[in-house]
């Protein structure tokens, strides 16, 4: 079952600090438990991004910002560990005003970026779409990451354009 969590900040392309509701984190004895939540960082599931000061790392990190930012986002958790670190599958929730169309029907020719058909985006697969993650291939992964990083190489967007990129797992500073 997902949780709902509020959208805080972006870390990297692929780690975003939200605000657990209270009643899912296991720590009430927190101070910040008195504001009805708690600060976590949820790490994307089946995605890495390029790290910070790596080529295009900000390019992710705003990205992940921009799809996340004033939405209501969904969090699917695979692996919970120490000081509220979560790795799952977030999904923002396009929260539109009434009239407003969220069918995430594409009307710019631009493509959808991991939208479904009810305007929420799986922000993993919409940073792997827009060529700014990897598909991560250290750990279990999904067909359809896999489809759509191929896809983003083919299209050479993002990080595709340059002739041989560093995945994050290789990189060093």
């Amino acid at each position: 079952a997902a949780v709902e969590v509020v959208f805080l900040e972006a870390l990297s392309g692929d780690a975003l600090r939200v605000g657990l509701p209270v009643s899912e984190a296991s720590a009430p004895e927190r101070p910040e438990a008195a504001t009805g939540r708690v600060p976590a960082v949820v790490y994307l599931w089946g995605i890495q991004a390029p790290r910070p000061g790596q080529p295009f790392g900000a390019a992710a990190t705003e990205a992940a910002g921009r799809i996340c930012g004033g939405k209501r986002l969904h969090v699917a958790a695979r692996r919970a560990g120490p000081e509220g670190r979560i790795t799952g599958s977030v999904v923002a929730e396009e929260t539109g005003s009434p009239g407003e169309d969220t069918t995430g029907k594409d009307t710019t020719g631009k493509g959808n970026a991991g939208k479904g058909s009810s305007g929420n985006q799986d922000v993993g697969r919409a940073l792997i779409r827009l060529g700014l993650a990897w598909q991560d291939q250290r750990g279990p992964s999904s067909a359809q990451l896999r489809s759509l990083e191929q896809e983003a190489r083919r299209e050479e967007v993002g990080l595709w354009q340059q002739e041989a990129p560093t995945p994050p797992w290789a990189w060093r500073e």
